[in-house]
Order: structure tokens, then sequence, then C-alpha cells
């Protein structure tokens, strides 16, 4: 197997990995976006609750956020390694460097 038939092996697979991640973030969105609505829709019944809707408001659409950000991510590298180039064949397969391969 030559260098190039591997870099694009391990480009792909990885790719193929990030892209599986990225669909099971898509997958669980629903729930989170019914959940942040649901807190985020009632109004507190006394000042006691006011903190507690205000907490699980926070932090599903902190989750929210950061679930997206990541589906964002995973998408854009995974799109990075399919398209291949010499910044992922030195990422994956960095070649040696001169001073070393004399030694």
């Amino acid at each position: 197997m030559s260098r190039e038939d591997a870099v694009v092996l391990a480009s792909r697979t990885l790719a193929l990995l990030l892209i599986v991640w990225a669909l099971a973030e898509i997958a669980s969105l629903p729930a989170y976006v019914q959940l942040f609505l649901h807190y985020s829709g009632r109004q507190p019944d006394s000042a006691s609750n006011s903190n507690y809707w205000e907490f699980w408001r926070h932090h599903y659409l902190i989750y929210l956020g950061f679930t997206i950000t990541k589906v964002v991510g995973f998408s854009l590298l995974a799109r990075w390694l399919l398209k291949g180039g010499p910044e992922v064949a030195e990422l994956l397969l960095p070649g040696i460097p001169e001073d070393s391969a004399r030694t």
C-alpha cells in the first residue's frame, strides 16, 4: 500500500466517523429543543421557582449551542478530510524530517 493510499483510507475513515458523530448529534437535537422550549415557555409560580426555571432554561440553551457547534465542527472537519490534499497527508502520515533520516 502506498503512502497516498494509506492517507486516503485514513482520511475517509475519519471523515465517515465524524459524519456519524454529526448525525448522532443531530438526532438528539429535537429532544433538547423540546426541553428548552418547555422551560422557556413557562412562567414560574413563585419567586422560589424562578431560579429553578431559569437554571434549566440556561442549561438547555447552552447545551443546544454546544451541540450545534459540534455538528458544524464535525461537518467541516469531515469535509476537509474528504477533500484531502497535502495538509491532510502531512497531518495523518507526516514525512520523515531530513535530519533524522540521515542518522
